[in-house]
């Protein structure tokens, strides 16, 4: 996630502590990769000398009512914690302009040995931080290289999850239009948009996959997230996939308008702001809990900050929820999918800006 915008508006700073409000049984799903011996594309444990982790902090730029990033940061990190018997503490809405300060604060007055920092333009900040008090901070997506025992990155192949959510589509559809929708020049809302128009291809070349764009920085903009929508349904969509944060709300309430189209939603559960649950055809979960949860085996092995973490479909950091509306045929498709996405047999492309995901549009293959 390339959450690095400034914000103008006055943040406040939350300390949830270790009573995190529940969130959705969605976002709090733990898929335990841990258990079944497997790594979700982090390092191997060693018997090199590490530390002990008490206490597992996560500091995010907003908070869980974004139905996205920050509600599955949220949930995900206090899962994780939970189940390692560790203390938790969490920052929301910490916003952007004293990050180093944040980060320092939770070090040294909550005593955070292993902390999250759930953005990507927090990740200059969190290296200088992590070399000052040597605790090891996980970070995301902010092109940093792993610095061993200090710094990691949390990576994910976005383009995986929208090539299922492209397959999905394409068997709901109906008016064989489709669209997705992205809030901002987003390194994973652009390489999923891309994924997800060549999931749709795979399953029928001949329909239609229109793209809307808020801006280049409209993570937030609620407003401009229902117009972008409205202005796909316009255009004959009848399953829209929508990338946002805030913008998301917008992106809902376009779909409470239009009876009859399909919302695919990304990273949370957005049931809650649904007027019609039935509305939603499905997600594409992210799952960070069993990244984190290896990241601090890491850390207690001594081998964090040899190599970064991915979320990928084979490792069940992205996964396609499931609803009334998720068909046998449409699991048997996402399930043939994501086995071929797993062995390398397909390979989605992401995209490195607008005109990528265009240039794949266009191209239908």
């Amino acid at each position: 996630m390339n959450h690095s915008h400034h914000s103008s508006q006055l943040r406040r700073l939350v300390r949830v502590g270790t009573a995190l409000a529940a969130v959705s049984a969605l976002a709090l799903a733990v898929t335990a990769c841990s258990s079944r011996g497997e790594s979700p594309g982090g390092a191997t444990s060693s018997s090199a000398a590490g530390r002990s982790v008490t206490t597992l902090a996560w500091v995010g730029p907003e908070n869980e009512t974004d139905l996205g990033w920050n509600q599955i940061g949220l949930a995900n990190s206090k899962a994780a914690a939970d189940q390692l018997g560790l203390k938790y503490v969490s920052i929301a809405d910490a916003g952007w302009d004293n990050t180093e300060t944040v980060l320092n604060q939770v070090i040294k007055d909550d005593g955070a040995d292993f902390v999250i920092a759930h953005a990507s333009g927090y990740g200059v900040a969190a290296k200088t931080v992590a070399a000052q008090t040597n605790v090891p901070i996980l970070i995301q997506d902010s092109g940093i290289d792993p610095v061993p025992g200090q710094i990691a990155e949390a990576l994910v192949k976005a383009e995986q999850g929208g090539y299922l959510a492209g397959i999905a589509a394409a068997k709901a559809t109906t008016s064989k239009k489709v669209a997705v929708v992205i809030s901002a020049d987003d390194v994973n809302w652009l390489n999923m948009a891309a994924g997800f128009a060549q999931g749709v291809y795979s399953v029928d070349p001949a329909i239609t996959v229109l793209f809307g764009q808020i801006s280049a920085d409209g993570y937030a903009d609620s407003a401009g997230g229902k117009a972008a929508v409205d202005t796909v349904i316009a255009g004959g969509a009848d399953v829209v996939f929508g990338m946002g944060d805030g913008a998301t709300l917008g992106y809902i309430q376009s779909i409470n308008e239009h009876a009859g189209v399909k919302y695919i939603a990304d990273l949370g559960d957005v049931s809650s702001a649904l007027k019609d649950k039935n509305s939603l055809l499905t997600t594409v979960v992210w799952d960070y809990t069993p990244t984190y949860l290896q990241a601090v085996k890491d850390v207690e092995a001594g081998t964090f900050g040899s190599k970064n973490y991915e979320l990928t479909v084979g490792n069940k950091g992205l996964y396609l929820q499931d609803t009334a509306n998720m068909t046998d045929a449409i699991k048997a498709a996402v399930k043939t999918a994501t086995d071929a996405i797993d062995g390398g047999s397909i390979t989605p492309k992401g995209a490195a800006n607008a005109e990528d995901v265009k240039a794949v549009i266009a191209a239908k293959s």
